[in-house]
């Protein structure tokens, strides 16, 4: 039985990772670029808001994870800190994740090929046969799971953005971003709060070194520094609000609206959501940034990527709508941007392709499940064009919405485990 997963971030890892715990004698994991990551690689929050804890701690209970048992926990700068507008966050180092990433992946035996671009498909009616590289060749398998993101490179950025702006994703040096399964369905996109496709990344990286030592001396300490906006400094809207709709309201909080945080992600500083758009080419007007240079994106002044334009449709089992042996995970799976999120679809996708290899029906997680009804809840989202306004995560408020807020780990493995699904992750398939 033969996995292939398209996508080396950080949905691509976990997909392949569950997949290998749950039996596939050969998991090949497919990556355009050079390096593992993705967005991961300039993401740096691993955790935001205690929701976030919660979440995992089910992850943990069904015996996924491995994303950040595995990885960004070994490789963190701040394991469990609080921060103005968060009760609780996770910062891992971001210089580190690639090299991690790869050490893994080749512990568990799982086959990464880099700087392979997947440019067509070999398909018999409803089921794909083969990923087709830019080289010609053919990777056959049995089963399929897109976990390459909703970036479309270089055209969807001057379409919808402003340019390219030289980011993580290096278009010009390895080509434009491509999918799996845009080859074979209709893909959709996400909306910014304009109403138009696609939102604009936030993630702007600044050397640590380039600030004022009393900032190096207080990162150290605390993992984040807090800024007040000066006087006379205006944020940009317009790349507020292409930026996202979810983070309108959350950057609107008082604590948030008139400052900037920086997060200690290991070398850099992450300039934190609205932070970036609203203040990025304003930064060296702030007491102690008067030498900060922007590193990620190298046109970081300019603007930023765009994602969210190729979304797919997907049941809640996280099978692809209209191919019989496909699977999406991580942003190609929904509108939900945080990393815990986007590791708990492809913990599933991963389950599930093994599942349909078996000639098994595929798990749809309980709705009485955090990650269950947070899946189905994005599923909902995206029918409707408000819903596709939104990037919700698995924090507090969510859960109490949906219903499943549980206020400790023990209530939250006894759910799990009351549904017969402990473990289930990280055990054979029989």
């Amino acid at each position: 039985m033969k996995i292939v997963v398209v996508g080396g971030g950080v949905a691509g890892f976990s997909a392949a990772m569950v997949a290998r715990k749950a039996g596939a004698d050969k998991v090949v994991l497919i990556e355009r670029t050079d390096m593992l990551g993705g967005i991961g690689m300039v993401a740096g929050i691993g955790l935001v808001g205690s929701g976030a804890f919660r979440a995992l701690a089910e992850e943990k209970a069904l015996g996924g994870g491995s994303l950040y048992y595995d990885v960004l926990f070994p490789i963190a700068t701040h394991q469990d800190i609080t921060t103005p507008g968060f009760d609780r966050a996770m910062l891992y180092n971001v210089t580190r994740l690639d090299a991690r990433l790869q050490r893994v992946l080749k512990e568990n035996g799982i086959e990464v090929l880099l700087s392979r671009t997947v440019t067509d498909i070999k398909a018999s009616g409803n089921s794909i046969g083969a990923a087709v590289l830019q080289d010609g060749t053919a990777i056959d398998g049995d089963v399929f799971i897109d976990a390459s993101g909703t970036a479309t490179g270089i055209k969807g950025c001057n379409e919808f953005g402003y340019g390219c702006v030289a980011c993580i994703l290096r278009c010009p040096v390895f080509g434009n971003p491509k999918g799996l399964i845009d080859h074979k369905v209709k893909t959709f996109p996400e909306l910014n709060a304009y109403g138009k496709p696609g939102v604009i990344g936030t993630s702007l990286l600044i050397p640590i070194a380039s600030l004022d030592e009393k900032y190096q001396e207080e990162l150290k300490q605390k993992g984040h520094v807090f800024l007040p906006v000066p006087p006379g400094v205006e944020p940009n809207m317009d790349r507020a609000m292409k930026a996202a709709s979810y983070s309108i309201p959350v950057m609107s909080q008082d604590v948030l609206a008139h400052n900037v945080l920086l997060l200690d992600v290991g070398g850099y500083v992450k300039v934190t959501a609205q932070g970036s758009p609203r203040y990025g080419p304003l930064l060296r007007r702030f007491p102690g940034l008067e030498y900060a240079s922007i590193a990620q994106p190298s046109g970081g002044l300019k603007g930023h990527l765009v994602f969210g334009l190729t979304i797919a449709h997907r049941k809640n089992s996280m099978e692809v709508e209209g191919v019989d042996n496909a699977f999406c995970a991580g942003a190609k799976a929904g509108n939900a941007l945080f990393l815990l999120d986007v590791a708990a679809t492809a913990d599933l996708a991963g389950y599930n392709a093994v599942m349909k290899a078996k000639g098994k029906s595929c798990l749809e997680l309980p709705k009485t499940l955090i990650n269950g009804a947070f899946i189905d809840y994005i599923g909902r989202l995206m029918t409707t064009e408000e819903g596709l306004k939104k990037s919700p995560q698995t924090d507090n408020n969510t859960m109490k919405h949906l219903g499943v807020y549980r206020e400790t780990e023990k209530e939250i493995t006894k759910e799990v485990k009351r549904v017969g699904l402990e473990g289930i992750f990280g055990r054979r398939i029989t």
